[in-house]
């Protein structure tokens, strides 16, 4: 069967009545404009499963299963999305008219997946059989990588010349418009190659489908490594590299490491460790915790031990936690990656990672302690705050509690003071949506991140609110997430809450907008909570460019930059913006006085 169009999905969804298909599986009762029950989907005494038509989704606090119509019949029956969509259509009234011949969207999805597969043996044979291929070649076997490792993975050779591959691919009677869409080549100059004079890594399904590539450079100017570009194969936020060569691995073994790059992986498999993967250059995502949660309870991560491979790993324990699976991470010896480690002393070291391997509870509590003075009160409440995302992310609130009380005893700090700062952050100052609150931490409760879910609630007001607030003027990166799922939606056309959500990959993220949705905390002046918080976001970061105006021109004061021309020049330029500042601040100062308050 031919996929369904997202225009025909929304047009059933709109349709469909979410109060009386979840009404004939759970008794409802109206709870002002929602509906209340009991939850399908685990035991509970006391109601905490809402449906809230007017958004037409469901969620249940109690275990945070969330969506629209059409997760919950999916959910509920167990079926496929074909059979579940065309259910909820006949229910509807609404004629699929989908075609048993294989739509374009499938002939082009079987024509790429066929492009790649050839590309693959080609790049490969340029790395193995031809002499253009030589020195990656060459650099591979330095770094203690095999000739069975490379084909078993079918790494591969680009060649330089940036004409080749379009003029290959055209005597195969590949057409341009199909090339411009297949991700091979770059959007702004059609039949430039991505990837040239890199050393190529096939990037598979978890079937062995190449959807895609990466390419590291070899010599010359530019990233050091490329990714292809989400193509309808390939979405590198959902992709792990090596997930095919692992599998069979990570099932035998129960257990998977999770490294920062290509190299790194391709490393562990060389030593034997064949439950090694990797994301696609990109921080570890929710989607990639879920995929790899079917088969495990327990990740590793094996990142850099430089700062940005530290709050990788930070962040990775969150995500993970946040799916139920249990974090540990592997700290290499002498702070090296696994590349370096194979390069240098051979596949030993790699092949007893357990040795290296601490749980997330405990790095996390180290890194507390190296980056606050728990010597002091405030380094203490310092560092107990930065413990809050981690413990909200846990599924159980006995790990929670069990984790806060471990973290308090390591700080020298009172465990009942620690879990009282604790509550008294997921309330985040207010009694309103107390069971909303209780899901989240200090963190994820930000006037930001308030400020963005209610815009998703009430997302007529983006098309107007996004040219007034920029994603930069956001501090709280949950907030730039919700911001950037909503410009996508907006772009496609698609602004339904689920559609936006399903853009996001923090789960934490996605919860606490449903909660929110619905507690109805946020429906009681919406609109001067939007208003407010767009007037904050941009009050602040017009007041951090007039800081920084300040500064420059303090050191152009203190050089005596004002005696020259091109320093006058200079300093004017600098007093002029800082006026335009201070008059846009001022002006926003006037209407937020004279905004009515109720």
């Amino acid at each position: 069967m031919g996929r369904i169009p997202e225009r025909l999905v929304r047009e059933v969804l709109d349709k469909t009545d979410i109060v009386a298909l979840i009404g004939g599986y759970v008794r409802l009762q109206r709870s002002g404009s929602q509906y209340k029950g009991l939850c399908p989907f685990h035991a509970e005494k006391t109601p905490s499963f809402y449906v809230t038509p007017e958004k037409g989704i469901f969620y249940c606090f109690g275990c945070q299963k969330g969506g629209d119509a059409l997760t919950f019949l999916r959910e509920q029956e167990r079926l496929s999305f074909t059979e579940a969509i065309r259910e909820l259509a006949q229910r509807a009234g609404v004629a699929l008219e989908i075609e048993e011949e294989p739509s374009e969207d499938e002939r082009e999805r079987q024509a790429l997946l066929e492009l790649y597969e050839r590309l693959a043996g080609t790049f490969h044979w340029f790395l193995t059989e031809s002499p253009q291929g030589a020195a990656a070649l060459e650099r591979l076997h330095s770094r203690a990588i095999g000739d069975g490792i490379i084909k078993d993975f079918r790494l591969g050779y680009s060649p330089p010349d940036r004409r080749w591959l379009f003029d290959f691919l055209k005597s195969k009677s590949y057409s341009e418009a199909f090339l411009a869409r297949s991700g091979l080549f770059s959007a702004n100059s059609p039949g430039y190659p991505i990837f040239a004079g890199r050393l190529m890594f096939p990037i598979s399904d978890a079937r062995g489908r190449v959807i895609a590539f990466g390419g590291r450079i070899l010599e010359g100017e530019g990233p050091k490594y490329l990714n292809s570009p989400d193509t309808p194969l390939f979405h590198k936020h959902d992709t792990l590299f090596a997930l095919d060569k692992a599998l069979p691995s990570i099932k035998k073994e129960g257990r998977v490491i999770v490294c920062e790059g290509y190299m790194d992986a391709l490393s562990f498999h060389t030593a034997g460790v064949g439950w090694a993967l990797a994301p696609l250059g990109t921080a570890f995502t929710a989607n990639q915790a879920k995929i790899l949660k079917r088969w495990v309870d327990r990740i590793s991560f094996c990142f850099d031990a430089d700062a940005a491979g530290l709050k990788a790993a930070e962040r990775s324990c969150s995500i993970a936690a946040a799916v139920g699976l249990e974090p540990e991470i592997v700290l290499l010896p002498g702070g090296k990656d696994a590349s370096e480690i194979l390069e240098k002393e051979g596949p030993g070291t790699l092949q007893k990672t357990g040795d290296f391997t601490i749980n997330g509870s405990e790095f996390l509590i180290r890194r507390a302690r190296e980056l606050f003075d728990i010597g002091t009160v405030e380094g203490k409440a310092r560092a107990a705050a930065y413990l809050y995302p981690y413990a909200d992310a846990m599924d159980s609130e006995t790990k929670r509690y069990a984790f806060l009380e471990f973290a308090a005893r390591e700080f020298g700090a009172n465990p009942l003071s620690i879990r009282s700062d604790y509550e008294a952050a997921k309330r985040g100052g207010s009694q309103r949506g107390e069971r909303t609150a209780s899901r989240i931490v200090a963190a994820a409760r930000t006037p930001d991140l308030i400020f963005m879910a209610a815009v998703v609630l009430d997302v007529g007001v983006f098309s107007e609110l996004r040219s007034r607030v920029a994603v930069e003027d956001l501090d709280d990166l949950r907030a730039r997430d919700l911001y950037i799922a909503l410009e996508e939606s907006f772009r496609a056309d698609d602004l339904s809450v689920e559609s936006i959500l399903s853009r996001v990959e923090d789960e934490s993220t996605k919860r606490f907008v449903r909660e929110c949705a619905a507690s109805g905390e946020l429906s009681v002046n919406i609109e001067l909570l939007i208003a407010d918080g767009a007037d904050r976001a941009r009050r602040r970061s017009l007041e951090r460019r007039r800081e920084r105006l300040l500064a420059k021109m303090a050191v152009l004061d203190a050089g005596g930059g004002g005696d020259g021309v091109a320093g006058s020049d200079s300093l004017n330029d600098l007093l002029y913006e800082k006026m335009r500042l201070d008059a846009e601040l001022e002006t926003m100062k006037g209407e937020r006085d004279e905004r009515p308050r109720t």
